[in-house]
């Protein structure tokens, strides 16, 4: 009875080694498993030596034809981790004026649930009312960014979209003036770059390179002609095309703009 009285005095802590400081134990980090809450992310296209495109797959903001700001804005998220669930992910949204390198405002911000990758629910969509300022806007540029505490990779966590468009039925021809500002405490060079290869040929920027100090910002054109012999596309086509923008700074990604095209004459 002594001993078994004695048993019921100890606690775990108590038989732990002298050496050891806490009655914690570690988890070993192998089998610490992280999320990884994702969105289309443009610069990292970019960085991993792609074209990204500035009408993102994973933002919803405009309606068509012409383009206008949707009655709601919307994105796509999704977890790529097979391991861990992503909870309370956060997702902010914010807007800037029409360009690249513009200054944003915040929208808001939701919290969603993901589950693991290849299981049901690891996408979701998340939808705000399209504030009356950006609606008054009519052209303007879209963020979304991802944010959780525990995200094992923050690289695919920045999306954006900033289009603008025409149909061909309007003209063949038509140019867009386009404000890009430095946004660095710096005086930079910013090179700006059309894509994808097919439709380059058809794209003139002036000035295609220029130096702006620090908060400073310039009107470049951008002018898109539509070779007559384009036919135009089935009935029922959205957009037939587009033109991405690309803006680097310093070497480094800055951003880029869309234009959205119709051939329907």
């Amino acid at each position: 009875m002594a001993n078994t009285a004695a048993l019921a005095d100890r606690s775990i802590c108590s038989a732990r080694p002298k050496s050891q400081a806490s009655c914690c134990l570690k988890v070993p980090v192998k089998i610490i498993h992280d999320p990884d809450p994702s969105i289309y992310d443009q610069q990292l296209v970019f960085e991993s030596g792609g074209a990204p495109t500035f009408d993102s797959p994973d933002i919803s903001t405009q309606d068509l034809w012409p383009p206008r700001p949707s009655a709601t804005l919307a994105a796509t998220v999704r977890n790529l981790s097979s391991e861990a669930s992503a909870n309370q992910t956060r997702v902010d949204i914010s807007w800037s004026a029409w360009g690249i390198g513009m200054p944003r405002s915040p929208i808001a911000s939701a919290f969603v649930d993901l589950a693991r990758a290849g299981f049901p629910g690891s996408e979701a969509t998340v939808s705000w009312t399209t504030p009356p300022a950006v609606t008054a806007a009519k052209l303007c540029g879209i963020f979304v960014n991802v944010i959780h505490p525990y995200d094992s990779n923050p690289n695919n966590n920045y999306g954006e979209q900033t289009v603008n468009g025409f149909q061909t039925s309007t003209g063949r021809s038509h140019s867009f003036v386009v404000p890009v500002r430095n946004p660095t405490g710096s005086v930079q060079t910013v090179n700006l770059t059309a894509g994808p290869a097919l439709v380059a040929p058809w794209v003139t920027i002036v000035p295609s390179t220029l130096t702006l100090g620090a908060g400073a910002q310039q009107n470049v054109m951008v002018s898109v002609n539509v070779p007559a012999s384009i036919p135009p596309s089935p009935s029922g086509t959205v957009i037939s095309a587009s033109v991405d923008v690309l803006a680097t700074i310093g070497g480094a990604y800055l951003g880029g703009i869309n234009i959205a095209i119709l051939f329907d004459a």
